[in-house]
């Protein structure tokens, strides 16, 4: 939990007279909040004051470390993409097939979905695309690129393998996937997880190699 100022020092709650590291622990704080609001309440549903109240500090502390929300927004974003690359990275340095990066992948739907039924990050931006500023705008773009571009490649490989099939192209199966996550956890809210459940299944059904050529199957 971040050290966050006394409420009773008006100074500190506006950071100004925090030390550094509190400063950064108040400031991480935050932007984990606001990640937290936004998966959950979307970007145009949560104001500095939400996280203020969530973290038990005054709106001034937050406008110190984040003066406008887009600034705010920005970051966020940034942090995502940051997160998602180390994270790719590490999958790909574990050398494992193209069906255990995807089964990773899957992975981080399941934690938003088991973790308050939030909707994924680069989801609920692009479900408010056109609501949010334009600074932000391209930031989704970049976040979604990368993603996609990761994806692309862990089907190329796995056809190349023989861990993935599917028909067309790598690009647009890529597309059908991204979209039935971020999809389906929209639907789990309404209908339950056990949908997304199934959508994941359905997926694992439609990507499955023959067992003969399935890697992931190898003793």
């Amino acid at each position: 939990m971040a050290d966050i100022p006394k409420k009773n020092k008006r100074i500190d709650d506006c950071g100004q007279g925090e030390q550094p590291q509190k400063r950064r622990n108040t400031r991480d704080a935050i932007l984990e909040a606001g990640e937290e609001l936004l998966q959950r309440r979307g970007y145009n549903g949560f104001s500095y004051h939400h996280i203020a109240v969530q973290l038990g500090i005054r709106n001034a502390a937050v406008h110190y470390h984040f003066p406008a929300k887009e600034d705010l927004g920005i970051k966020l974003i940034q942090r995502f993409r940051a997160g998602f690359e180390a994270w790719a990275a590490q999958q790909d340095a574990a050398d494992g097939n193209a069906w255990d990066k995807l089964e990773g992948y899957f992975g981080n739907y399941l934690d938003n979905l088991e973790n308050g039924q939030r909707v994924c990050f680069t989801g609920m931006l692009g479900a408010e695309f056109q609501a949010i500023p334009d600074g932000m705008r391209e930031e989704v773009r970049l976040a979604m690129e990368m993603i996609f571009h990761w994806l692309i490649g862990v089907l190329e490989q796995g056809a190349d393998e023989g861990s993935l099939r599917f028909e067309g192209t790598a690009e647009a199966k890529a597309i059908q996937i991204g979209a039935a996550l971020q999809g389906g956890l929209q639907v789990a809210r309404v209908a339950g997880a056990h949908r997304f459940h199934e959508l994941l299944e359905q997926l694992r059904l439609e990507l499955a190699a023959p067992l003969d050529k399935h890697t992931r199957c190898a003793a």
